[in-house]
């Protein structure tokens, strides 16, 4: 039955897969037979050699997609990657024996294939063989995608609609500033939508997010945003090449080396790699002037990760600089602008309660909890079917 249980997890799984990316499914089928022969291998007492090729192998198929004209990065390939690395690197260092189909299953699991949560081979194999759904799983699943669905295509969507247009002056501020809100909520929404679906399926994956916005410092900051990538560029490159146990100049450069290939990894242009760039250069500043952060930091730094996501949707420098610019010019108030702007907040101040991601991630039935919860969550069920325009799978991390 567990086998069962694990073949339509796969089967479904490439299916979703090849909705999305057609004919580019071959790419991942052929290399996840390589990350399995290559991590029973280890099992055999191989080495190093091991990992540096199939490493080589991941990234040269990166590499070579990103800089060809003619060819397009199949949707899914970077977690589908980070998780063959981290299957590999762990076989490396600890050997266990997983079954084909349990690896499979973890390399191509759908609900986090295209933007993560980037979860660890050992606790997903784990949970694979322990869970299987079940019905009591189908209500927080659920209550999970009510609010997955409030928050981008209620919220999000319309925040980019909005962010269209061309502003000047205030009217520009508020439109970058809904803009880093959308871009939250966005993928927000996406990692609980992944949380949500894995859940039914009778896995547990690892929330990617703590209240970015509410950060006190950079560090803070990426510490609570994209939180699997993060611990995962932290334990297969950052300590790899030292961590914090070496010299200050070489953790700096550690620190941008690590920064510049996330920045790559997202998109191989100038806006991107710019960046990795200033965001290394902030956090290494911290550090240098050992800079704790506090609530009147977090807004500096809270308003500079903002503004910096305008690189994510720009052409070029040029483009991000002429954005700039507009803030300084005078252009009469725009109400709508400004009302979204005032929406934003005060949506995001909902979302970062704690109450609140109580109520979409935990579950209890006891009475005061439910007459707490399901009025709250009715409400937005409601904001859903009224407010929702266009459901469509467009979340803007899934175009890395």
């Amino acid at each position: 039955m567990t086998k069962l249980y694990q073949a339509i997890i796969w089967l479904a799984s490439v299916g979703v897969l090849t909705y999305f990316v057609k004919m580019y499914v071959l790419i991942f089928l052929v290399i996840s037979v390589i990350i399995v022969i290559s991590s029973k291998l280890f099992g055999k007492g191989k080495g190093k050699n091991i990992i540096v090729a199939d490493i080589f192998i991941l990234v040269s198929v990166f590499l070579a997609m990103k800089s060809s004209m003619s060819l397009i990065l199949p949707l899914g390939y970077s977690v589908f990657a980070f998780s063959a690395i981290s299957l590999i690197v762990n076989q490396y260092r600890d050997y266990k024996d997983y079954k084909v189909l349990e690896i499979l299953c973890y390399l191509f699991f759908f609900p986090k294939i295209f933007a993560g949560p980037i979860d660890r081979v050992d606790d997903f194999v784990r949970q694979l063989r322990e869970k299987k759904p079940a019905l009591e799983r189908l209500y927080p699943s659920a209550k999970m995608c009510i609010y997955a669905c409030f928050y981008k295509y209620v919220i999000a969507d319309r925040l980019y609609y909005l962010c269209n247009e061309e502003y000047y002056g205030l009217n520009e501020i508020c439109s970058i500033l809904c803009y880093g809100v959308a871009f939250f909520f966005d993928f927000y929404a996406y990692s609980i939508f992944a949380i949500a679906f894995a859940k039914l399926l009778g896995i547990d994956l690892p929330e990617n997010f703590d209240s970015p916005y509410r950060s006190k410092s950079f560090r803070d900051f990426w510490k609570s945003w994209n939180i699997t990538l993060g611990t995962w560029l932290r334990d297969y490159i950052y300590i790899p090449l030292g961590g914090n146990r070496v010299s200050r100049s070489q953790w700096g450069l550690n620190i941008l080396l690590v920064f510049v290939i996330s920045a790559i990894w997202h998109n191989f242009t100038i806006p991107f790699i710019l960046w990795g760039i200033i965001h290394a250069i902030l956090l290494i500043t911290e550090r240098y002037f050992s800079i704790k952060g506090n609530r009147y930091y977090g807004i500096w730094v809270v308003t500079v990760c903002i503004l910096l996501w305008q690189l994510f949707d720009v052409d070029g420098i040029d483009d991000f600089v002429f954005r700039l610019s507009r803030c300084i010019e005078y252009q009469p108030i725009d109400t709508s602008i400004i009302i979204g702007c005032v929406v934003a907040l005060g949506v995001l101040w909902f979302a970062d309660r704690s109450s609140t991601k109580e109520i979409i991630f935990r579950h209890r039935n006891t009475g005061r909890y439910i007459m707490k919860e399901a009025p709250i969550t009715c409400i937005i069920l409601v904001l859903d079917i009224l407010l929702t325009n266009n459901s469509g799978i467009n979340f803007f991390y899934m175009r890395f």
